[in-house]
């Protein structure tokens, strides 16, 4: 609205430049003619051109007024508009103060997060080393175990060849007194499926050299039974 107006007044005061450009031309044109004629139609020419002027004026005079009217129209609207526009500019001053206090939060608790990672990182790596040297430990402690158990084994297999040596030289011992049994007080004898099952093949000289001494004391022992034997029947 206020556009229209202002182009009616520039209208209004090119259409006064030119009616005064044109009667500046006519006067121009008219001075050759009779002076009489000449001042009759300037005097014309003026009369009209003034009451024009008036009338262009008055136009302009309440073309301004509109335009004073609607300013002060416009005016309060504008500081509305203003004090609108201060408004929302500190309110976008405060979210862009607030995103920044937030994105520092944000970097801070990134950096916080990043910190407790690393630590986590570095303990569980601290405790899977550890982890894996107690079983590197465990592991040699086994293996001692084993060795130890493989050593016990092998010792009480030599234990259990001595036990049935002596065992088969009692057994033939009390055979050759009479008795086919030892006496029940004796203290049983464990079982082969007591004792390991692996056998150290270190042990078959030293029980062939038993088995030798037996005989030797079997032998022995059956000569003494036989001369008691002969003397029993000679009486």
């Amino acid at each position: 609205m206020d556009s229209r107006k202002k182009d009616k007044l520039l209208c209004s005061q090119l259409q006064v430049v030119d009616f005064l450009q044109n009667f500046l031309a006519q006067e121009d044109i008219l001075q050759g003619l009779d002076p009489l004629a000449s001042e009759d139609t300037s005097r014309q020419k003026a009369i009209a051109a003034k009451e024009q002027w008036k009338e262009l004026k008055a136009t302009y005079q309440e073309h301004v007024e509109s335009i004073a009217k609607a300013l002060t129209q416009a005016l309060p609207k504008m500081e509305e508009a203003q004090r609108k526009q201060a408004q929302l500019q500190e309110a976008l001053d405060q979210l862009q103060a607030k995103k920044q206090v937030a994105m520092e939060k944000l970097k801070t608790a990134q950096k916080q997060w990043q910190l407790q990672q690393e630590k986590r990182l570095q303990h569980l790596a601290e405790v899977s080393a550890e982890m894996r040297q107690r079983q590197t430990g465990s592991q040699q402690e086994l293996e001692r175990r084993y060795q130890e158990l493989g050593a016990l084994k092998q010792q009480a297999g030599q234990e259990w060849d001595k036990l049935k040596r002596h065992q088969t030289f009692l057994q033939l011992l009390y055979t050759l007194q009479g008795k086919l049994q030892f006496p029940e007080t004796e203290a049983e004898l464990p079982q082969d499926s007591d004792l390991p099952k692996d056998k150290p093949q270190q042990l078959t000289q030293p029980q062939e050299q038993t088995s030798g001494d037996t005989k030797g004391r079997d032998g022995g022992v059956s000569s003494k039974v036989c001369e008691r034997w002969d003397r029993g029947v000679g009486k």
